[in-house]
């Protein structure tokens, strides 16, 4: 079957999850990875959709003035940094266009955004890589094809040598994931159905397919208090950001108020919230729970909206959801509790827009930042504050 070729298609926005979006003569819609606005380009479809389709790009026929050369030699066909191709300024405004769009149907004003920048400069504590061989690298975008990578410009650059020293001396051909703290302490994950195991290489402690070796766990300190994180917990991810991130959340939430706070983790905004008042926190991973317990934050283990439906008053609501936003559940009782203010952490603009639109008849935003927490891709962390109307 002869490959369709889309000629001289000119890239006129940017979607959620980094494509620049065309319109081919028909009117189709066509998402191009690896292209930004401005650009004209022939691309190749290789997914069609009847109303939209996907296409690589072939080639750049004209570039757009907001190009720039991305600083990895790797960046054009790697599956990582879908943004590292365009300038710092325009990426900002991307962003901020993108959350926008989430909100078109919001009834309330929205107030002008904020953007907390960040160096794209190893700025990753944390990354996963794949292996072959021993050889560690990352995939081309939407295939298995591994890009064998001697450095990464976006991971901190010991945790990355770790990485590789790892994946050479035990020979992996598998996945690696790994986190470092500031004192250089690090654990990785590994999954792998080739390994020949010898020894942890740098690594303070690794899980390998689920059976551990050396330390299980290693704490971040933060201005409030310390974090702890294993092989699976979740952490933020830009060492640069995690103080000013942590202290502007609480910046919004007002002194003296009884806080409950859903899908605490380990307590990363815990430590920080108890210096505002009492908090009953709650997180579903129980290893997670576990750790912030250990760490002497009030967090319970329970999924978010079984522990919201207990409480019977709340002032404050603090809830940093996963990529699925809040369920329900949560929102339901949210209305029944009826809290002066919610500050609501989101990494997905497009559940965040849902539910806070589900809230729009009691609440209104009154502060919408955004922290670039993955510089250089189409990631966005946004920081709300709604108040009751």
């Amino acid at each position: 079957m002869e490959k369709e070729i889309v000629k001289n298609l000119e890239i006129t926005d940017t979607s959620y999850g980094g494509a620049g979006v065309g319109r081919s003569e028909s009117g189709q819609v066509i998402f191009v990875q690896k292209t930004v606005e401005g650009d004209i380009v022939d691309a190749e479809i290789f997914e069609d959709k009847k109303s939209f389709a996907f296409a690589r790009l072939i080639k750049i026929v004209k570039p757009s003035s907001l190009r720039v050369k991305p600083v990895c030699s790797e960046a054009n066909i790697c599956g990582g940094c879908s943004f590292a191709h365009i300038l710092y300024d325009a990426q900002k405004n991307i962003k901020k266009r993108i959350v926008l769009n989430q909100f078109r149907k919001y009834k309330h004003n929205i107030p002008e955004i904020n953007f907390i920048e960040s160096s794209n400069q190893e700025y990753r504590l944390r990354a996963t890589a794949r292996s072959r061989n021993g050889r560690i690298g990352f995939f081309e975008h939407g295939t298995n094809k591994l890009i064998a990578a001697e450095k990464c410009p976006v991971i901190k650059g010991s945790l990355y040598n770790k990485m590789k020293e790892f994946a050479y001396i035990n020979n992996l051909t598998g996945e690696i994931y790994a986190i470092e703290n500031d004192e250089g302490l690090s654990l990785a994950d590994i999954k792998s159905e080739s390994i020949d195991y010898k020894n942890m290489g740098s690594f303070e402690g690794v899980c390998i397919n689920n059976k551990k070796y050396g330390l299980s766990n290693i704490a971040f300190n933060t201005p409030y208090g310390a974090v702890q994180v294993t092989y699976k917990s979740f952490f933020q991810a830009n060492r640069y950001l995690l103080k000013e991130f942590q202290e502007y959340a609480l910046s919004l939430v007002s002194s003296g108020l009884d806080i409950t706070e859903l899908y605490a983790g380990a307590g990363f905004f815990t430590c920080a919230l108890m210096e505002k008042g009492k908090v009953e926190a709650c997180e579903s991973d129980q290893i997670s729970s576990n750790l912030g317990r250990q760490s002497g934050y009030n967090i319970k283990t329970s999924d978010s909206g079984t522990f919201l439906s207990k409480i019977k008053k709340c002032d404050s609501l603090f809830l940093d959801p996963p990529r699925d936003g809040a369920d329900k559940k949560v929102i339901e009782n949210i209305k029944r509790l009826n809290p002066y203010e919610i500050v609501y952490v989101s990494c997905n603009p497009v559940t965040l827009a849902r539910d806070i639109i589900r809230l729009e008849e009691k609440y209104k935003i009154t502060d919408l930042t955004l922290f670039d927490m993955y510089p250089d891709t189409y990631h966005i962390e946004s920081v709300v504050r709604l108040q009751r109307i």
